[in-house]
């Protein structure tokens, strides 16, 4: 099944040199991540497209013989190969108590400065168990109360593990934005055929809507570019949020949507 979507493209190239899992059914993709196991979107079932009617019971009970053997995946993700972010039959999903998400998919050749960029701010690559940590407790302060507080921080604490052996193996980087030595911000780029896909872009709230976000973004697309050898960058964004504005206030323009259904254990 060749895939259409550059934004899937790229989460399965990332997922791969993390050690996730993907298998070939006649009709779906299995993604299976045994190290980060409460990954919504490390453990899913990709479809070539949106549901249909009577999907709802097909896909639900495939998802289930798929994990059957994984007692932490107790989630179930459905995505789906359409750049257009058709929702296709939801309804039963939503009903079932399922969240729909409808992403931007915003790619760039090149960037420009952001129209108020935070000259004080230092981007550079992580370095060490403190730009590591400092980088977790980043990710975390910014968690969404719908996500229970331990679980959450193990959620990060995993993802952000196996993003620093990535790292490590020399697939990309993880660049830190510091004020006065403290980190406000990080974010990831890998690369693979020269598209590089950026990763988990994150502002400490007490330090968001100061410039921070444009002027990370734009370094390290730059460090990207010049260092990495990406030819394209590829983000991946929440359609509502004031980040997209930012993006493109550095030269991302939209590309395609990415759709998907989850469902996880509510406490």
């Amino acid at each position: 099944m060749q895939l259409r979507s550059v934004a899937y493209a790229t989460d399965l190239f990332i997922l791969r040199l993390a050690g996730a899992e993907v298998r070939e059914r006649e009709r779906y993709r299995v993604i299976r991540s045994p190290d980060q196991p409460t990954y919504f979107y490390g453990n899913f079932l990709l479809f070539p497209a949106a549901p249909e009617r009577g999907d709802f019971e097909r896909w639900t009970e495939l998802f289930r013989a798929e994990f059957v053997s994984d007692p932490e995946v107790r989630h179930l993700t459905f995505c789906w190969d359409d750049p257009s972010g058709a929702c296709g039959d939801d309804t039963p999903f939503i009903e079932a108590g399922y969240e729909h998400e409808v992403s931007t998919v915003l790619c760039a050749t090149s960037v420009h400065a952001p129209p108020r960029p935070l000259a004080e701010l230092v981007v550079r690559p992580l370095r060490g168990d403190r730009d590591w940590e400092a980088a977790v407790a980043c990710q975390f302060a910014t968690r969404d109360e719908k996500y229970e507080s331990a679980s959450h921080l193990l959620f990060v604490q995993r993802r952000m593990r196996a993003q620093r052996a990535l790292v490590a193996s020399g697939a990309g980087e993880w660049y830190g934005a510091f004020l006065e030595g403290q980190l406000v911000g990080n974010l990831g780029i890998y690369v693979e055929h020269g598209v590089g896909r950026f990763q988990v872009v994150t502002v400490t709230p007490a330090f968001q809507r100061r410039g921070v976000c444009g002027t990370l973004v734009h370094a390290a697309a730059l460090h990207a570019f010049d260092v990495l050898d990406a030819r394209e960058l590829v983000m991946v964004a929440d359609p509502d949020a004031g980040a997209i504005r930012v993006y493109r206030s550095v030269g991302f323009e939209p590309l395609e949507r990415q759709a998907s259904l989850f469902w996880f254990p509510r406490a």
